[in-house]
């Protein structure tokens, strides 16, 4: 990831020496970058890049000079690839040594199967599929790199091959029907909302950290998450004096990509519309506190104005560091391996259905003032993917109720 001057970020795919692959930062620079697509995007880019070439380098395929010379991918290695989509990337790493089996006696069938090793996880559907689609569009673009000084005729039918290649390709992308919808992320139940805000109290005795000034920091990092539904991105790029208006009692989230002011290769990001968030005083009290009690004391902490700081540099918080937050919080108390900050996203809008339901709005009010507090589109059906415990719970209790008239009857 390089960070320009004026603060752009560009991610791009390397060789074990360090030099960047030159088709693939073509790639990156002139079809994706030139696109205004955000570094996170360019980044995922790089990411499946590498997927390919770890598959191209298993199979003995080399994929630049295929794609450029005319002799696209067989359907065999189409279907080879597609299937290699599923895997994580560590499984198709080619420089992974080979453990070979050493001679030894005989043994039972039984006992072999108990010392293979469990299979796989494969990586979600929507990761596969992205991967397949980015795949083919990398390798129509590096077809028609082969096509640009051919002869009409021979250029025509290249490029009908090469359609009918990314075609197949685009077929073998997974389908997801959205029918399953047992497992989704949702928000957590209120008992271990409770047990979470309770434990990470300054100077609880099961509280997971033991210096004071983490303590407070990451209290105050999950208040803001589950008080007012922000993402992590959001969170770790909030600025002191830019973000922060302590007489008005708001907060501003900003879409502020390619930050020159942010030392962070990894920018964190709004990934939503800008809006300002109203701050209740007991948050405000917490900030302030915090500001004055506990970051002005971390070296170098004072040299710039993000208010979320790695208490061992005083650099701003990293995207890695706000996720270890919850990884200690999992590790070392009782609490669910579910419990991440977007977690608390789901239970902030849990507890906004709630006091909805209270006060009586129509759906479409509640639909316009939920949109402003997200960051989302008006007409976004983004919702009901955030509230599906609320969803799921109503639905149980009409059904209960309906069952019990059911019974009452017979």
């Amino acid at each position: 990831m390089i960070v320009m001057d004026q603060g752009e970020r560009l991610p791009l795919l390397i060789d074990e020496d360090g030099v960047p692959l030159f088709r693939p930062t073509q790639w990156i620079v002139t079809a994706r970058r030139a696109a205004n697509l955000a570094a996170n995007t360019l980044q995922a880019n790089c990411y499946t890049l590498k997927f390919l070439y770890l598959w191209a380098a298993a199979q003995g395929v080399d994929v630049e000079a295929r794609m450029v010379s005319g002799d696209y991918l067989c359907p065999a290695e189409i279907s080879s690839l597609a299937t290699a989509a599923q895997k994580h990337l560590d499984e198709l790493d080619a420089t992974t040594p080979v453990k070979l089996l050493k001679p030894t006696k005989v043994v039972s069938l039984e006992q072999v199967r108990m010392r293979a090793p469990p299979p796989a996880r494969p990586v979600q559907k929507d990761t596969a599929a992205n991967r397949l689609r980015t795949v083919a569009d990398y390798l129509r673009w590096l077809g028609e790199i082969g096509n640009l000084h051919l002869d009409l005729q021979t250029s025509t039918l290249r490029q009908d091959a090469l359609g009918k290649m990314t075609a197949n390709l685009t077929m073998m992308i997974p389908k997801n029907r959205g029918r399953n919808v047992v497992g989704k992320r949702e928000a957590p139940p209120q008992d271990v909302i409770d047990r979470l805000l309770a434990v990470i109290e300054p100077g609880a005795p099961d509280n997971p950290w033991t210096d004071f000034g983490l303590q407070s920091r990451n209290k105050l990092l999950i208040h803001m998450f589950y008080g007012l539904g922000i993402r992590r991105g959001e969170a770790l790029g909030i600025k002191i004096t830019d973000h922060i208006d302590f007489q008005r009692k708001h907060l501003l989230i900003a879409r502020n990509a390619d930050d020159a002011e942010d030392p962070r290769r990894q920018q964190p990001l709004a990934k939503t519309r800008d809006r300002l968030l109203p701050l209740k005083d007991g948050l405000i009290d917490m900030i302030q506190d915090y500001i004055i009690h506990t970051r002005r004391k971390v070296p170098n902490a004072p040299k710039h104005q993000f208010l979320f700081v790695s208490h061992q540099s005083g650099r701003p918080l990293s995207l890695s560091g706000g996720s270890r937050v919850f990884e200690q919080l999992r590790q070392r108390t009782e609490l669910p391996d579910y419990i991440t900050s977007h977690v608390l996203r789901h239970a902030w809008n849990s507890a906004f259905s709630s006091l909805i339901d209270a006060k009586g709005y129509t759906p479409e009010r509640e639909a316009q003032m939920r949109s402003q507090m997200m960051g989302w589109s008006p007409t976004s059906g983004t919702a009901a993917t955030y509230n599906r415990r609320k969803i799921r719970e109503d639905a149980e209790r009409f059904s209960l109720q309906h069952q019990s008239t059911l019974v009452s009857n017979e």
